[in-house]
Formats: C-alpha cells, structure tokens, sequence
C-alpha cells in the first residue's frame, strides 16, 4: 500500500520562511544594498536627507526587492553623476 505524502503548510505571508521549499534563496527574505565603489563603501541617507557614504554594509540604507533598489540606484546615480551598484546581500 501507498502512503500519502505529507505536503508541509507554507507560510503565506513569508513564504521564504518554508523549510520545504527548494528554494535557493536560504531561510531569509532578499536584501540589497547600493555600493558606491570598489573600496567597500556603501550609500545611505543621512538625517538630512542628503547622500552619505557608509564603510559598512549594517549601516547602509537595505531594499528588500530588486527593482526598487535598482530605481533608486538610478535616481542616486543621476544626482551624483557616477553610477551606482545595487548589490545583493548575503
């Protein structure tokens, strides 16, 4: 006889919270970062509202989706004229 398969309930609202899955993603949601060159500096806003640049990726302003890291990475890029990078943290 053929035993059912247990499927494992996946948390809905944080579905990167399901032990189950086969995602290659771990077991926390997706975070960005804006890098503002190759030394290992990154960019976050300061209390002024003014673009400040952070040795270290804790203080640095994270994204939690792609696209908007991405729009913002340009919108910044267009005001510093350099380019920006949107990296993904790990």
């Amino acid at each position: 006889m053929l035993e059912a398969r247990r499927i494992p309930a996946m948390n809905l609202w944080s579905p990167w919270l399901d032990p189950a899955g086969d995602s290659l993603r771990g077991v926390g949601p997706e975070r960005y970062a804006l890098a503002a060159g190759p030394d290992g500096q990154y960019l976050r806003l300061a209390a002024d509202d003014t673009i400040e640049t952070v040795t270290t990726v804790d203080h640095a302003f994270q994204f939690h989706t792609h696209e908007k890291a991405v729009h913002t990475a340009r919108s910044i890029a267009a005001v510093l004229r350099r380019p920006v990078d949107v990296i993904k943290l790990l």
